[in-house]
């Protein structure tokens, strides 16, 4: 899961299309503020914060509502560093001058390796039992999958995945209206599929059979093709061959994906600008209904407003999510389109320049308590919601009914969202939308309740198993994903099977001897050392 950028935008864009997200039961005794107070009497707790993201920019501390009220209720005060548009180089700076700010928070990669082997960072572990929502919330396999080798944990997920439940915005959506002008007809298989295709072809011309957003809505295929598999596997071009990793170019059921894709585009079932268009002329397509059927990552958020267009024109029109196509003779209940990595995009970390790393902790476990998330998710109480309903859900109070959306967009409600649940969030979001009539409930919601979350798969045990870009197998990783790359868009143009297989086997032997095997080995290790500590070992 993509960390922020994935599951939070403004609230007002949430709430407009009625998926007012919302907060769970009573206070906690360990939620209340008395935790965050120094000893001292010195109540107010100050501290700088840098986000590794040039995108992230949200307004100063205390000048919206949601942070203003946590400034006066729970007496915490932040300075956000700014990245001056280079957030690498920043860092970089930072680090050099020995003046790091007091929280970070980033994804995996060099800059937090380089923290925790030059033990710049605070062990959180003193803190988990004397602060246990993030315990409760994320659970021990979460915690155990973000710990360092040396068995310390020294970081806060961000955007985690607790519990039973699994994220995912992506699948196959049809045009309701062509598809009920087709007769409806069955879709599961493969073979089903392509008739489709090619019937809407020959009935409507000008109308894009497939259409696929970018070249890795053309990967999500590949599951179609084996159980218990995902996209995950092309996109790191490896696969599990039990407890075996080995090359994806090797995988018998990718080689009949790859023909069966370039079979499509060279019979122009597919969308044919796939490697050259942008995201918005996908979204301008579907908006003309031009699309009979539609595939990519986040479908449940591009095809929103498309969806709401066509059925402003027409009741009957619009899209709708269709369980993923497979192959004749697999369970369908086991082919997995979507794929949830509970550990966390993002890293929270404290630096051992914080003068009172513990109320910092202290402050980041409430965040990410139940009080804490409806807080910097939907605002403080007594402001758009006043009270909850019987499941401790926020109600949407008079003010937030009678005020204008744009202004409402203006007020950036959760813009300073941070140690996000994802499994909080989606539920509150079921729990909302149960709350509305069927026509008014919000369609990336429905298409993921009913589809996208039950069709993915728990990728965890793959957490951080990418070598770093400057090492050996970094350094081998990048040569063998130009490979791919470049053989993957010349597989999908190419004019006949023949062609597609002496390019998969080339792809092959050139991956072989850019010594791939070395990086499949850095993973195998990795993923095994995971599934040791999502075991307690």
């Amino acid at each position: 899961m993509k960390r922020k950028t994935g599951l939070a935008g403004s609230l007002a864009a949430v709430l407009t299309l009625g998926t007012l997200l919302a907060g769970c039961g009573a206070d906690k005794p360990n939620e209340g503020g008395t935790a965050l107070q120094t000893p001292d009497g010195d109540n107010l707790l100050s501290f700088t914060y840098y986000n590794f993201s040039d995108g992230w920019q949200p307004a100063a501390w205390g000048e919206t509502v949601t942070t203003k009220w946590i400034q006066e209720n729970k007496d915490v005060s932040i300075t956000y560093v700014p990245t001056n548009g280079n957030a690498k180089q920043k860092f970089n700076t930072m680090y050099a001058s020995g003046d790091l700010s007091d929280v970070i928070s980033l994804g995996p990669g060099p800059e937090l390796d380089r923290m925790v082997s030059e033990e710049q960072l605070v062990a959180l572990d003193p803190y988990l039992d004397k602060y246990p929502n993030l315990k409760k919330s994320a659970g021990d396999q979460i915690l155990n999958i973000n710990r360092s080798s040396d068995g310390k944990l020294y970081m806060i997920p961000d955007w985690y995945v607790p519990g039973d439940h699994l994220n995912g915005n992506g699948g196959y959506a049809i045009n309701r209206k062509i598809y009920s002008e087709m007769g409806s007809p069955k879709l599961e298989t493969l073979a089903d599929f392509e008739s489709y295709l090619r019937s809407v072809k020959e009935k409507y011309p000008d109308m894009i059979p497939l259409e696929v957003g970018n070249p890795y809505a053309i990967k999500m295929m590949y599951s179609a093709f084996k159980e218990n598999s995902s996209p995950y596997f092309v996109s790191r071009m490896l696969y599990p061959d039990g407890n075996e990793l080995k090359p994806i170019t090797e995988d018998p059921a990718f080689k009949e994906f790859i023909l069966y894709a370039s079979q499509l585009f060279r019979d122009k079932l597919m969308t044919q600008d796939v490697f050259t268009q942008k995201t918005d002329q996908m979204v301008e397509k579907l908006s003309q209904g031009k699309v009979a059927v539609a595939l990519e990552a986040n479908l449940s958020g591009r095809a929103r407003v498309p969806n709401s267009i066509l059925r402003a024109q027409d009741p009957d029109g619009g899209y709708e999510f269709i369980w993923p196509i497979h192959k004749e003779g697999l369970d369908k209940n086991k082919i997995y389109v979507n794929y949830t990595g509970r550990e966390g995009g993002g890293k929270i970390v404290i630096t051992k320049k914080a003068k009172d790393p513990e109320r910092i902790f202290a402050f980041l476990d409430w965040a990410t308590s139940d009080e804490g998330q409806a807080v910097l998710w939907f605002g403080p109480p007594g402001f758009l919601w006043d009270d909850k309903d019987e499941n401790g859900i926020p109600i949407p109070n008079e003010k937030y009914m009678s005020m204008d959306k744009a202004e409402l967009d203006k007020l950036h409600i959760s813009d300073n969202m941070m140690a996000g649940n994802a499994t909080w969030v989606d539920m509150a979001k079921v729990s909302r939308e149960n709350l509305l009539p069927e026509d008014q409930r919000d369609f990336q919601t429905t298409q993921q309740l009913n589809v996208a979350w039950k069709t993915s798969m728990d990728m965890t045990a793959f957490a951080n198993t990418d070598p770093q870009g400057d090492s050996e197998e970094g350094i081998i990783l990048q040569s063998a994903q130009d490979i791919f790359d470049q053989a993957f868009s010349r597989m999908i143009y190419a004019k006949s099977d023949e062609e597609v297989l002496s390019i998969l086997k080339k792809a092959d032997e050139d991956m072989k001897n850019a010594g791939f095997q070395k990086v499949i080995d850095f993973v195998q290790e990795k993923w095994q050392d995971n599934l040791k500590k999502m075991d307690g070992n």
